[in-house]
């Protein structure tokens, strides 16, 4: 009965490790491949206790070719970080179906850390590492419980053997982490097949943006050199959107025109911005950036910050911007029609409205106040939840719902001023912040993403206008918890009405952000500053060298004598002692006991070469054994052992 006891013991703590290593994936995964890994799992288990017989091999053959198929069908690849995973994740559980032996299990292991490691790729932050630790330690455990035999009366002893050698490497991986020279690049930034979670994109339809408002997660993170800008200067420049077909704003991507001119005035904001990875190429920056790091990112003649490869691992970089600018004074007549275009056949409603608040207004900047006034006055509503467009979203939204979000502001008063002739543009970005004063930086999150538009006027350029804040002006001066009702569902709202959620909410942040900057985000730079503060003035690789040899040699000695201490011989008890003398006048005699014997195995070796000694070795033998392993010996016993060793002359 011990082999059967012996493999469920096996297979528990392997797909124990699996499990653990796969639930993060989760959210990746389709959700068929978890629920068949999960079904994989719980099968075996219960063939394991029930002893049926494992699928055959074509069986298995079949089953693995065709969940490939599926995969392949799913994710359109085989390759690339979500396809890899999948296909890493469904084997593993497949492999369950002829998992026998014990090198059968030892694949699995590595498989699972395999799967730690594709969790890295996805995120590094503080939840992704305090879930993978577990992970590694519990598979770590697993194959320590693979190379045990029998059973044993300490189930937990895996888990301290395994966390005591993994504390026990903790201080090298500290010192290869500190001081082993960085490679360029972002080595966790392993791009994904799809699209990011969240996120602006280069197009927006109606709805879009308050899809994305839903969640509260941390787009970046903004340290400010000096004073934080008020509320009304925080646009955050995204993408600028060009081209409209009657329902999407999408950037032009076909054409180029040269970058018209930008006069900056006023007083400068330079900041520190940390990025969280978007998987796409756009970066973001106060209305209007004038200094970024070049060699990052390139500016487009829309203003807008565009890198070379997509942002797939936290970035950080400072910009410097004027909220008091003119952009684009000159407008060339390309670039004009560009920004007056109209599909012909779409919103005709809207078309003929523009037509006859044109007619009413002598100049430009009247027409605008119009359209705003518009919106200011009538039953528009600002809402996260705005009911569906038609495919004249324009007509639709301005005569029929009158209820939406930035979105549908900005691409109404947009579409109004082309037909108008006045050039525009939908601008896609952010708005706003959060204060964190535990740790002195301004917090973006999804929930603060905006959309505005920007018209030309003759003598001023291209001027945002933010059509928003006609109808809700509290969205742009308080954020859009202020703006919406209470019974919109805004992400964050029951945090921000507790005072101690809110400031446990932000100190978590800080602990976020600091772990970035410190973990995330370590590079050459920071092994450069780490150096200049030890003492190194030109530091270079030569250096980093010598830090890295000397400490791990200065690890090695510590940890050698660690173990000398720990595998010292103990002192022996009294009462084995006194049994080793027992044994060693034996083994004067010619009965020498075995390192592996047992004293009772001992004792009846002793009876068959003497038998005149089994009574003095019976009594020593046992008085012995109650020594060492009875839960209450009595008082004199080890008095007794003494003397009856003594006076034992075999």
């Amino acid at each position: 009965m011990r082999e059967p006891r012996d493999g469920m013991r096996r297979l528990s703590w392997t797909i124990g490790g699996l499990v653990l290593a796969v639930a993060p994936h989760t959210v990746h995964l389709r959700p068929w491949i978890t629920l068949l890994a999960l079904t994989v799992c719980a099968w075996r288990l219960l063939a394991e206790h029930r002893g049926w017989a494992l699928p055959g091999r074509l069986l298995r053959s079949v089953v693995a070719l065709a969940a490939t198929a599926a995969i392949a069908v799913s994710y359109h690849a085989l390759t690339g970080l979500d396809a890899g995973t999948a296909l890493l994740a469904l084997m593993a559980a497949l492999k369950l179906l002829e998992t026998r032996r014990p090198r059968d299990h030892v694949v699995l292991v590595f498989i699972g850390w395999f799967l730690c490691l594709s969790t890295l790729l996805y995120g590094q932050d503080m939840v992704a590492a305090a879930w993978v630790l577990p992970a590694v330690w519990l598979l770590s455990a697993s194959l320590l419980n693979v190379a045990r035999a029998g059973t044993d009366d300490q189930p937990l002893r895996p888990f301290r053997t395994t966390g005591a050698m993994l504390l026990k490497a903790l201080p090298i991986t500290l010192i290869l982490f500190l001081f082993f020279p960085r490679i360029a690049g972002h080595f966790w930034g392993a791009p994904s097949r799809e699209q990011a979670a969240t996120g602006l994109n280069e197009e927006m339809s109606p709805g879009d943006i308050s899809e994305l408002s839903i969640s509260d997660t941390v787009a970046f993170r903004v340290r400010f050199d000096g004073a934080v800008p008020p509320p009304l200067q925080r646009y955050w420049r995204g993408p600028v959107m060009t081209e409209f077909d009657g329902f999407t704003w999408s950037r032009a991507r076909a054409q180029s025109y040269f970058m018209p001119a930008v006069e900056f005035r006023g007083n400068p904001v330079s900041y520190t911005v940390t990025l969280e990875p978007t998987r796409q190429r756009m970066l973001f920056a106060l209305d209007m950036v004038q200094e970024w790091p070049k060699e990052m990112a390139q500016q487009g003649w829309d203003y807008q910050l565009w890198t070379r490869n997509p942002i797939n691992a936290v970035i950080q970089y400072r910009a410097r911007s004027y909220p008091v600018f003119r952009a684009g004074i000159d407008l060339g007549a390309a670039l004009r029609n560009r920004n007056l275009q109209l599909p012909p056949d779409r919103n005709p409603r809207a078309r003929e409205l523009a037509a006859s608040m044109r007619r009413a207004a002598p100049d430009d900047e009247s027409y605008i106040e119009n359209v705003l006034a518009m919106f200011r006055e009538q039953e528009f509503y600002y809402t996260l939840t705005p009911p569906r467009l038609e495919r004249d979203s324009v007509d639709d939204f301005l005569f029929n719902t009158q209820r939406g979000f930035c979105g549908h502001f900005a691409s109404s008063f947009t579409m109004l001023m082309r037909a108008a002739g006045i050039p525009a543009r939908v601008v896609g970005g952010y708005q706003g912040g959060d204060w964190n004063p535990v740790g002195g930086y301004l917090i973006v999150r999804q929930s603060h993403a905006h959309a505005w538009s920007e018209v030309w006027l003759p003598r001023r350029g291209w001027t945002r206008v933010d059509p928003t804040a006609a109808v809700a002006p509290e969205r742009v001066e308080r954020g859009l918890d202020a703006a919406l009702p209470d019974d919109e569902p805004v992400p964050g709202r029951l945090l921000r009405n507790s005072d101690l959620l809110w400031q446990a909410r932000l100190v978590w942040d800080n602990v976020n952000a600091r772990w970035n900057d410190w973990i995330v985000r370590y590079s050459d730079e920071s092994q450069e500053q780490i150096l200049k503060t030890l003492g190194f003035e030109r530091p270079d690789w030569r250096h980093l060298g010598i830090l890295l040899g000397t400490g791990l040699a200065l690890w090695f000695a510590v940890l050698s004598a660690w173990l000398a201490w720990e595998f010292r011989r103990r002192p022996t008890d009294a009462a084995t002692r006194n049994y080793r003398v027992f044994t060693s006048r034996l083994a004067r005699r010619g009965i020498e006991r075995a390192p592996h014997e047992a004293p009772r195995d001992y004792l009846a070796r002793v009876r068959g070469f003497r038998p005149d000694l089994e009574r003095q070795a019976a009594a020593i033998t046992e008085l012995y054994l109650r020594l060492r392993y009875a839960p209450a010996p009595e008082a004199g016993d080890l008095d007794l052992l003494r003397s009856l060793v003594k006076r034992f002359r075999p």
